[in-house]
Parts: C-alpha cells; structure tokens; sequence
C-alpha cells in the first residue's frame, strides 16, 4: 500500500559511548569517533554470500546505519540497527534479532523516524534491524521470467541475517529471531516467516496485505513495481500465467507452514481512532485499512482457524493505517515477542510444509522435485524423525536431516512396502519417491490436469 506521512526530520546525531561502540565487532570498528563524526568506512570483512558491509555511520546513541554490497541488487542498499539499551555494558551478552520490514515505497529510517522506534523499544532486549524494502513486496522478483534483482527475499534470508549475526552479538538461532512489519512489511513478514519457519520464530503483520487472492489488494500488488520504475507484474508474473507463483508467496495458501510459528495478525477497522485525529494524512488510509487490509487478514485468520493453527488475532475498534496505529500494533507485538525469546523455543519435532519451488530445504530436510514437472505444490505433512507423508507428482528426492547412525543401513517404507538405504557419513538419507507422473500443466492455470499422488514415507530403527 502507498503511505503518505507526514514529514519526520532525522534524528539528531548524539555522541556515541566508548562502551556502545566496543560492543559491536571488532571487525568493523577500530576506534570510537568523536561526536557527531560519521564512522569511516569498514574495512574489508569476509563476504557472507556475497554480501558485504562496505560503509556505517551513526545516526544516534542506538541506532547505525549500514551500506552493504550485494549481488540481490543492482546498486549498494541502506540497513539501520538499533541497539538495545545495555547493548554496550556488558560485552558478554548476546542478543535476540528483530526484523522490521517497512510499507510500500518506504526504507529502512521508517521504523526510527515515523514511529519514534527508539522510545518505542527502550525497554525492549533485542537488536532491531530495518532493511529498505522500497516497492518489492519482500521478494525475489520474477522479471517477466528473467529473474535477477531487485531479489529482497534472497537478500533478507540469505545474505542479511548472516551478516547481521556475524557482526554483532547476536543469539544466532531461530529460537531467538522474529520479524514483524506493517502494511506491504506486514505481507513480508508473514511471507517470509511461512516460506522459512526455520529462520523465525515469532511473526506479527501489523495492518499486513497478506492475502493476494483479494482482488482489490492483488490489484495493488500488480502495480506496485510502478513505484519503483518497473512495469507492473514485475514482481511474480502475469497473473494468468504464473498464479501457481502468486500462491506460493501468499500467506493465505502457504499458512500450514505457519503451525511452527508464534503469529501475531492485527488491523483496524478504517475509522479514525482518538490518536489519529490531529494527523491529516490518516483519513486518507481509512478505505486501504477497511477495504483492503480488514478483509486480507480476516481471511488468513480465518484459514489458520480452520487448520487449527494457534495465533493472536486482534482487531481494532478503530484505525486507518497510520502511524498512530502502527504504533500501537508494535507496542503490543513486542511484549509478546519477549515472552517467545524467553521460551528458548526448540526446532518442531513434526511440521507441515508446502512450496511449488523446484526444490527447497527446510529444517535441514533438502527436497527436490522431478525436473519434468510442471510448476505446482508440493506438500510435506507430519515430517519428523519417523516419516513423512508427501503429495504431488513425479519422481520426488528426500534427503534427511543427519538423523541416523552414520553409514549403517536403515529401513524405509513407502507406502508399506520396504527397502533399505544406507545413511551417508553424516546420518542423511536420500529416498526417491514415486508419486507418479509429472504434471505437464502449471498447477491452477485454465484447463490445467494435475496429477497429484500421496506416498507414506515410514523410517524404522
């Protein structure tokens, strides 16, 4: 959705503490600056996929922007952290990560500057990073099929966390990370999260598009590329043509893969609420909060009701997608993400997952499906260290996690008849499935026959 704030001027630079600059890397930092001196640029650090700090400059006591190289984009791009209160005293700790995923054509200053972040988090004990995320709904754009940048899916997931992990005292496990944003953040967040419940363990869309079957908000995401001087569709294709791609990002068709998660859903109702009276620009978002965002997230409430999947849903006596109610949804989802770190959640023994990638991997399960098969779902249910059971079509490959003895035989069966395999020096298994043959036409495309069949996969020990 396109916001329209009201002007917010940076936040004056502040001196920076001898003991909030020793907290953060050695590798970056070599002595502290005086105040209000920006910090020179880093000096060459170990490339994280690719990606690299390349510059840092201070904008408060908490908060420090990073520039950082790339290959998911064309151009170098801006990423701001803020410490938490404490970050600098006691240089033993380590942290949790919070991921905040801004609003259409917004950047990484929004969580600082329109919702005064730092007051926001001061009593809150986790590091916050704010990636720019421009136009590009969060993800890896198709390109009208040539793929390449902008790609902020691969960026976030596989380059930016990473990063962020080897540069400053984070607790590096899933257990310990979540991710929230608002508007067009708020679908990336929930995409995100239910594309990788490996990576976070808590997710909270505030006032989030996140249902692209609604045709109204389906519409905005058709011609948000614009924003960014790109032709509409850049983002997943033609709808008519590539929906199977629409679907595989939508939260609302891929919600199972949320079971794993801690979600939180909030939205307004698109009537002015006390705090919003005294902003000009919040009648402006009545209609999009009413017409747009109500609706989307009622119907992924709605679908992760009726899968049984746990998560906090709360609506609004009030609200047009403002700041104001920005604010409000991020007061409440930090506590609530406090209580999630404090659990030292483990890895799901059992989880659902769903994706019409040509392979994928998730909670170290690689899955590769037949090369000949034409772009449709694939689904894992129940996977664990017993089974799975696994629906589409084609022949299939299943590499475990290292979950048996190293280079011993193992039982499988499939669909109850047996055979046996031997596991790898690293206790992985690799089944070859046959779930028949491939479909040849895109799934959910007009006149499309799917030829999708279901294997039950047992592992005996």
């Amino acid at each position: 959705m396109h916001l329209h704030f009201r002007s917010v001027h940076g936040a004056r630079v502040h001196g920076i503490g001898v003991a909030a600059v020793l907290g953060l890397s050695a590798a970056l930092f070599s002595a502290p600056p005086s105040a209000a001196e920006d910090l020179p640029p880093a000096p060459a650090t170990t490339a994280v996929s690719g990606a690299t700090i390349i510059g840092q400059k201070w904008l408060t006591e908490r908060s420090l922007e990073l520039t950082v190289n790339s290959p998911s984009f064309t151009a170098p791009v801006q990423v701001e952290v803020m410490l938490p209160n404490g970050y600098g005293e006691d240089t033993s700790r380590n942290w949790p990560v919070t991921y905040y995923l801004n609003g259409t054509h917004h950047d990484q200053t929004l969580f600082r500057t329109a919702y005064n972040g730092e007051a926001l988090t001061s009593s809150y004990a986790s590091i916050i990073v704010s990636p720019s995320g421009n136009a590009g709904y969060w993800s890896d754009w198709f390109n009208n099929g040539a793929g390449g940048p902008p790609m902020y899916e691969t960026f976030t997931t596989q380059q930016l966390i990473p990063l962020i992990d080897a540069n400053f005292r984070t607790l590096k496990d899933r257990a310990h990370r979540a991710v929230l944003g608002d508007s067009m953040g708020g679908y990336g967040t929930l995409m995100l999260a239910a594309r990788h419940p490996d990576l976070f363990v808590a997710a909270s869309s505030l006032s989030g598009a996140v249902d692209t079957n609604w045709l109204p908000g389906a519409a905005v995401h058709t011609v948000s590329p614009v924003l960014d001087t790109a032709i509409p569709d850049s983002i997943y294709g033609p709808r008519a043509t590539n929906e199977v791609n629409w679907r595989g990002h939508n939260p609302v068709d891929i919600a199972a893969n949320l079971r794993t998660v801690d979600v939180q859903l909030y939205t307004g109702n698109g009537v002015l609420g006390a705090s919003e009276v005294t902003d000009p620009t919040a009648p402006s978002g009545c209609a999009l909060e009413s017409g747009i965002i109500l609706p989307e997230t009622q119907s992924l409430h709605n679908t992760l009701v009726s899968q049984g999947i746990p998560h906090k849903y709360a609506t609004y006596d009030w609200g047009c997608h403002s700041p104001a109610m920005f604010k409000q949804e991020i007061a409440e989802t930090l506590p609530r993400f406090t209580e999630v770190f404090a659990k030292n959640t483990p890895a799901p023994a059992t989880f659902d997952y769903r994706s019409p990638a040509p392979a994928f991997n998730v909670f170290d399960w690689s899955i590769t499906a037949d090369p000949d098969r034409a772009a449709e779902f694939l689904d894992l249910r129940s996977a664990s260290n017993t089974g799975l059971t696994i629906t589409g079509s084609g022949t299939t490959r299943i590499t475990t996690p290292p979950i048996f003895r190293r280079n011993k035989p193992v039982t499988v069966l499939v669909n109850g008849a047996p055979t046996t395999l031997s596991s790898d020096s690293t206790g992985r298994i690799t089944v070859t499935v046959d779930l028949g043959q491939p479909s040849q036409d895109q799934q959910y495309t007009l006149g499309a026959t799917t030829n999708l069949r279901t294997s039950v996969i047992s592992f005996l020990r």
